[in-house]
């Protein structure tokens, strides 16, 4: 009755092969064992990582961020069962970083410019202009720090979402990062989001029930890389600006799909939102951001290479 039930969860009988017990496999990676005392809720703790998934719930806790699944936990039997591809290209790595040689080139891609003004708010800030300044302040503390950073435009000029991933790899980079604000029809809606890549089989973050992805993209070959920089960058970026965390979430952005490296896409406020716009509109708000951006890429350095440079 157990699979009958796992089954039944996931949708197709042909998924319940893929579903992997979840406690069996972060106490692999050295977590103790499920410390809560709520049915339907596991928190486990491994140093300084907290992970918390809760049955019908589609999206982990780490240290109090949402990583998004493509699919919902479910709880049975006292139990914890999440989606193979879940577990390996969400949380694994995460949890265990792969390694990786420590990552110097950095590509920054400023979202928009030139013809393209991307969002204008109501006080005519353009996205464009903004996306941009952000990403020279990143530039500049990233090669502070040590790495060599190209930027895939230069100034206000209008550029291809294709040219974007394939001037990174033209370049040889080892981490792109693509620099966004937000939008939304509601006033209310603020914060940080980031995206990587969504994982062939899977749907969209934001399109969940709907068709899965069915063709794999160059960019897939770094999914696992993906999410970790995604949640370093994400993590950092909220810590640094004080922002609302709305989790780490999957696309299929153009600019992401044909990266030869990983890679992420950071909103880094919604330019309809008063309290975020006053940060975006300040130089000190803009720094701030910046130096997250950064302070993710180091992150993600140090996780990858044991922190060696």
């Amino acid at each position: 009755m157990l699979f009958v039930l796992i089954g039944a969860l996931f949708c197709a009988p042909a998924a319940r092969a893929q579903v992997v017990n979840f406690d069996t496999e972060i106490r692999k990676e050295g977590f103790g064992k499920n410390q809560s005392r709520e049915r339907g809720v596991g928190v486990w703790r491994k140093g300084g990582t907290r992970v918390e998934i809760q049955d019908r719930r589609r999206f982990a806790l780490v240290n109090g961020t949402r990583v998004y699944f493509g699919h919902a936990a479910s709880f049975d039997h006292e139990k914890f069962f999440v989606k193979k591809r879940d577990w390996e290209k969400r949380i694994e790595p995460i949890v265990s970083p792969p390694r990786r040689p420590f990552p110097r080139r950095i590509a920054l891609d400023p979202g928009h410019g030139g013809r393209d003004p991307g969002k204008i708010n109501k006080r005519g800030m353009h996205e464009k202009t903004y996306a941009f300044d952000i990403a020279q302040r990143a530039a500049r503390i990233l090669r502070q720090r040590g790495y060599v950073v190209m930027m895939t435009r230069a100034g206000d000029a209008t550029l291809e979402l294709s040219e974007r991933p394939a001037r990174a790899n033209g370049w040889k980079a080892d981490l792109f990062v693509s620099i966004h604000l937000n939008a939304a029809a509601s006033a209310s809606a603020r914060g940080v989001e980031t995206f990587a890549l969504t994982p062939v089989g899977e749907a969209s973050t934001a399109d969940a029930g709907g068709k899965p992805k069915k063709k794999a993209d160059i960019g897939n070959g770094a999914d696992a890389l993906n999410t970790l920089f995604a949640f370093k960058l994400h993590s950092a970026l909220v810590a640094k600006t004080d922002a609302e965390d709305r989790g780490v979430k999957y696309a299929n952005f153009a600019v992401l799909r044909t990266l030869k490296c990983p890679g992420a896409l950071v909103e880094c406020g919604f330019l309809t939102n008063a309290s975020d716009t006053a940060l975006i509109a300040t130089r000190n708000g803009r720094e701030r951001i910046a130096l997250g951006i950064a302070d993710g890429v180091d992150a993600y350095a140090r996780a990858v290479s044991s922190g060696g440079r």
